[in-house]
């Protein structure tokens, strides 16, 4: 989708061009506030899916599903556990639940859960295969939500979304409106303060703009793609503008997939893997690298 790119996503300040050239992704950099951007957006989402050009949810769609996006089911429950520590029950909306653990998690917690899920293969799974029912794929800012469901839920989670959509700003609005008064706001997201991410604008400096390094990673202008990542000092700036009151943004490491499986990808045979695996969680148990963040707002 083509869109006014020079006009930020965040401050809406204008005349901000292009930085960083990378493999899928250009990425804009805000003058005025320092938010980074893609100058790209998904066209209208209704029936697409993130993975494939079908929206049958067939044997194969299932084998994804349950081989690749619940591959790390662990990651949930920090996810559980930090819900949990501030609302016990209640009235929540997970937004774009993917693969629908957590979601399902809270049902068996007690919570009166919802969810939103724009990619029509998670959500048949969510319904035909786990039985789950309060879901669909209208967008939160559709009417459906804003005039039913105003003031109405007592927790709204984010688990790795801000960074696909694609107006953050308008996605916001209607999580506010979608709050009761002291309801909370989760979201987990990639942090630009992190080190893959400054890594990459170190070289990206020091090479003189030849070398990108991660940040070829970070972004892309594929369906569902990365289009921003924000710093914290962005995630309060979005939050207050919304009048939500920023509890905690803490930083942590988080990897959407086991590390087996990215050792797969890159060193193609089992037995390499076997070896470099006990390696790679050593470093990361020994090396703190923080490349996503954990935010509680309240309303």
């Amino acid at each position: 989708m083509q869109f006014d790119h020079s006009i930020c996503k965040l401050c809406g300040g204008g005349g901000n061009t292009i930085r960083y050239r990378l493999r899928m992704a250009n990425v804009v950099v805000c003058q005025h506030c320092g938010f980074h951007y893609t100058d790209y957006k998904d066209d209208e989402y209704a029936g697409l899916s993130a993975h494939s050009e079908s929206t049958v949810l067939d044997e194969k769609a299932i084998r994804y599903i349950e081989e690749k996006l619940q591959s790390n089911p662990h990651r949930f429950d920090h996810h559980i556990a930090t819900v949990l520590q501030h609302k016990q029950q209640g009235t929540l909306l997970d937004i774009g639940f993917g693969g629908a653990l957590f979601l399902r998690s809270m049902l068996q917690q007690g919570f009166d859960a919802y969810g939103i899920e724009l990619d029509k293969q998670y959500l048949l799974y969510a319904k035909e295969v786990l039985g789950l029912s309060n879901i669909n794929d209208l967008p939160v800012q559709d009417a459906y939500w804003q005039e039913r469901y105003a003031g109405f839920f007592d927790v709204i989670v984010l688990w790795d979304v801000l960074e696909h959509v694609n107006d953050p700003v308008a996605l916001m609005q209607s999580i506010q409106r979608l709050l009761k008064p002291g309801g909370y706001l989760f979201i987990d997201t990639p942090c630009r303060d992190g080190f893959y991410h400054l890594s990459g604008e170190w070289l990206f400096r020091l090479s003189r703009g030849r070398w990108k390094g991660l940040l070829h990673d970070l972004y892309s202008s594929h369906r569902f793609g990365h289009k921003q990542i924000f710093s914290k000092q962005d995630m309060r700036k979005l939050l207050t503008q919304f009048q939500l009151q920023p509890v905690s943004i803490q930083q942590f490491h988080e990897m959407s997939f086991p590390y087996a499986f990215y050792l797969k990808k890159i060193l193609k045979r089992a037995w390499l893997v076997a070896i470099a695996l006990p390696m790679v969680k050593l470093f990361f148990a020994v090396v703190k690298i923080r490349n996503k963040m954990m935010v509680v707002a309240r309303k």
